[in-house]
């Protein structure tokens, strides 16, 4: 549990604003107990600890939260040959920890940056990498409280013998500084004690000099938006913004000068300071995109309108935007393709009441028509992130992620920016050519703006199964924290539910899978496979690959041997008859061993081969961490070898495949970047490119995900646009495992992510195509230099993926390659062939 006195700072032209959140702590009724004695000035040297690296401990006389000394480690950036994972031991003397269910350790982080802290505690005997172990959620410029349950101990770990406490970072992306202010064991029914005056007043000190650097970045806003101010009415825009702000900000100043203020009173002002610098620059992305549709020729309204790609992420508050000042909107697809865009929304002043987006037929010049019904105009939703997760993030607040179908109209409030997602579904057989319509946004209180939206459809046709093979779990769950336990496990009585409430409509959620090129399936199931809804995937067209069943290794006797195979391995075999009576086998493979390390190969290798013996013909895959595929581990019999993203090995894969080994790659908690991901924070982009672009670039024969219905809200979502949806997913990853939402009654909404991913496979649906229209054309002289150019295509360019930490970040470099991919498929000289199947 984090409890957070937040003093961020933010960079804005060149101020930096420092912003205090709360201390949650109440009155002190019993006495805490202090692990760890700062007080003395020679207490560091008797400190029983281990330091690593260019690292350094000192005890210095600020920012204690119990008293008047304060615990300083500091690190330096990282560079190449230091140590990438900073750290310290602590060795307690206190070592008996059974009387006690809390450990409290405040940091207080100086620095604007934020960085990655954890820590792990163990006793002398369990390494310490299987002890406790806690992410901190760090404050930028300020303090954090993290409440630590010490009933979250693993078993193996001896409360009574409590020997290790391993603070650590990860490659500090600028020099560290870190105080603990305080580490101390709490037990039942004792209460954190209030900080000291003393440590409010420093608080309040970096709050007087926020507000100075607050002042200048008004001041400075008000110079940088005069280029932008060349109309009377954009000038009086600007000077009614401006007055708000400056107005909010001398309140502010007023309030936290007056007096010292509590340390409740001076949280909520801090709040409200942080939201000055974001404020400002939302004005000066307002103005500038009011600036362009002046300079397009574009009249001016109480209700903005722009254009972005479906692969950039429009954040509603608090943060700048780029938007395109467009009347016409263009869009290309194949037959058989979905593919979007957002139109943006955002009051030139006051606030929109009614908002809403419908399109027209669109019509081609010979009279062929596109039907309205194949446009969908929805409102995008939005999550809230509450705190940093592991990785590093541009923002935290609200995002973009939930596709809303069910919304509308809306009302959206001043400064807010509001996105309408805009997807065109092209059936398979509607005619080639160019189709054009209009696209309206009506709200109450402002006049309509109108926009040509002009779609183009390719002469060839997408499949219906996805063109690299699949193997991702649609298993809904939640993932509590020791904070929310309690509260899932009351959660889980109710139907409402999503973890349940999804269950009435599973035929639904199959068919919105397949929408997606994926298959109602999970790694880790134990039981059978929903065999009605695969049948009914296979008579759409649209069943992909399914898994038999979870397996892993036993141990190394003749009764674990026995107990394994009438368990499990009649379990497999029982799923593999039913399967072959469907005549699905072909679409079936057994995945096992999750991520199991090298240590236990021999046992992967005997489960197996007794698999692959009980369930012939169908392939075996894992995520064992064989960085050989099979060629130097001893692991034959598996068929699948499936390692994460950074672990891709060309080489390696090519000695695989010579050995008729398949290699997969797959992405989950990890990589972080450079390497690309999908967490919500992420740019949308990157799960379009891993699974076009990069794909096609490095050809993994397949891709595995381990879950996408990861769901720790109380209910579904059921209002919009800002959701109560917990953008919380696995731990304290924002999206991670989670691609889907869950709707009115259960019903099945996407994410923006989700979209992206689909988009991705169809953009590598293309580069399958073309390779088909260009099979036999080698022989014929007249095609020499449509292969020429086909090839280079195929290729991707550097400046489009360069390698997997590498990589384009603008659509217009995506859409580039995917439209000439696109061109050259529509001139093969070839007749039209059908794409072979994964």
């Amino acid at each position: 549990m984090e409890f957070k006195f937040d003093c961020t700072c933010f960079l804005k032209a060149t101020a930096r604003i420092l912003v205090l959140a709360t201390l949650v702590a109440s009155v002190s009724a019993l006495a805490a107990t202090p692990l760890i004695d700062f007080e003395s000035a020679a207490a560091v040297d008797e400190l029983p600890y281990r330091i690593r690296g260019k690292n350094a401990l000192d005890i210095v006389p600020v920012f204690s939260t119990s008293g008047t000394n304060s615990l300083r480690f500091t690190s330096p950036l990282w560079r190449k040959g230091l140590p990438e994972w900073p750290s310290f031991e602590l060795k307690p003397t206190l070592r008996d920890w059974r009387g006690y269910d809390r450990l409290v350790v405040d940091i207080i982080n100086p620095s604007p940056e934020n960085f990655f802290f954890a820590l792990y505690v163990s006793d002398a005997r369990v390494p310490f990498r299987e002890g406790l172990h806690h992410k901190f959620t760090l404050a930028s410029c300020g303090a954090s409280r993290s409440v630590i349950q010490l009933s979250d101990f693993p078993d193996k770990v001896n409360r009574a013998e409590i020997a290790t406490l391993h603070f650590f970072g990860e490659r500090p992306h600028s020099d560290m500084a870190l105080h603990f202010g305080s580490i101390m064991l709490l037990k039942k029914g004792e209460e954190i004690p209030e900080p000291p005056a003393r440590f409010i007043k420093e608080m309040a000190t970096l709050s007087k000099d926020a507000l100075d650097a607050a002042d200048r970045t008004i001041a400075l806003l008000g110079q940088t938006v005069e280029p932008y101010c060349e109309t009377p009415e954009i000038r009086a825009n600007a000077r009614r913004h401006l007055e708000r702000l400056s107005a909010t900000f001398q309140t502010l100043r007023q309030e936290l000068t007056s007096e010292l203020p509590t340390l409740d009173k001076l949280a909520v002002l801090q709040s409200e300071l942080a939201k000055i610098p974001a404020r400002a620059a939302r004005l000066s992305a307002m103005l500038k995109y009011q600036q362009s549709c002046v300079q397009a020729g574009i009249a001016l309204s109480p209700m903005l309108v722009g254009t972005a790609s479906s692969m950039e992420q429009l954040l509603p508050r608090d943060a700048p935007f780029t938007l395109q000042p467009l009347r016409t909107v263009q869009v290309r697809l194949a037959r058989n393709e979905k593919e979007s865009f957002q139109l943006a929304v955002l009051p030139a002043d006051g606030g929109l009441e009614q908002v809403s987006v419908s399109v027209s037929d669109l019509v081609a010049a010979g009279g062929a028509t596109l039907a309205r019904s194949r446009i969908d105009c929805d409102v995008t939703g939005y999550v809230e992130t509450k705190t940093r997760p592991p990785y590093s993030v541009t923002h935290v607040g609200w995002w973009p992620d939930p596709i809303l179908n069910f919304l509308g109209p809306i009302d959206i409030a001043p400064c807010d920016l509001q996105s309408f997602w805009v997807r065109i579904r092209a059936p398979r057989d509607q005619a080639s050519g160019e189709y054009r319509g209009t696209l309206t946004v009506t709200a109450a209180n402002a006049p309509a703006v109108k926009l040509e939206l002009r779609v183009r459809i390719y002469g060839f046709t997408l499949p219906d199964e996805s063109p690299l093979p699949l193997a991702v779990t649609f298993a809904p769950h939640d993932s509590p924290t020791a904070a929310t336990k309690e509260l899932h496990a009351d959660w889980h009585s109710s139907p409402d539910y999503p973890v349940n409430a999804w269950k009435k409509h599973a035929v639904a959620w199959g068919d919105f899978l397949a929408d997606y090129y994926l298959t109602y399936d999970s790694l880790y199931h134990s039981g059978m496979p929903d065999f009605e809804i695969l049948q009914r995937l296979k008579a759409q067209g649209r069943l992909g690959y399914f898994n038999l069943g979870y397996w892993f290794y036993f141990n190394d006797n003749e009764a674990a041997r026995t107990t394994w195979q009438s368990g499990t391995l009649a379990r497999l075999r029982a799923v593999y008859d039913k399967a072959k009576e469907f005549g699905l086998l072909d679409r079936a493979y057994i995945y096992g061993c999750d991520e199991v390390a090298t240590n236990f190969f021999a046992r992967v290798e005997e489960a197996a081969a007794l698999i692959k013996a009980a369930c012939p013909g169908v392939p075996i895959m894992t995520t064992t961490y064989d960085q050989s595929y099979g060629m130097d581990s001893g692991i034959n019999s598996v068929d699948i070898f499936c390692p994460l993203t950074p672990k891709f090995d060309l080489e390696q894969v090519a000695r695989a495949r010579a050995a008729n080994k398949e290699v997969w790659w797959y992405i989950c908690c990890a990589p972080h970047h450079p390497y690309a991901n999908m967490f919500i924070e992420y740019p949308a982009i990157e799960g379009r490119l891993l699974m076009g672009a990069m794909t096609a670039k490095l050809r993994p024969d397949g891709f595995l995900y381990y879950q996408i219905s990861i769901w720790n809200s109380q209910k579904p979502i059921t209002d919009g646009p800002f959701t109560d949806w917990s953008a919380r997913s696995w731990t304290t990853y924002h999206g991670d495992g989670a691609w889907s939402c869950v709707g009115p009654d259960g019903t099945p909404l996407p994410t923006q992510r989700l979209e992206n991913f689909r988009d991705g496979l169809e953009d590598f649906a293309y580069v399958r195509i073309l390779e088909e229209r260009m099979r036999g054309q080698e022989s014929d002289p007249a095609a020499a230099a449509w292969l020429a150019e086909a090839r280079a295509a195929l290729a991707v360019p550097e400046t489009l993926v360069a390698n997997m930490k590498e990589y384009a970040r603008d659509p217009a470099a995506l859409y580039a390659w995917r439209d000439r991919l696109a061109e050259l498929i529509e001139r093969a000289p070839a007749p039209l062939l059908p794409l072979l199947k994964p």
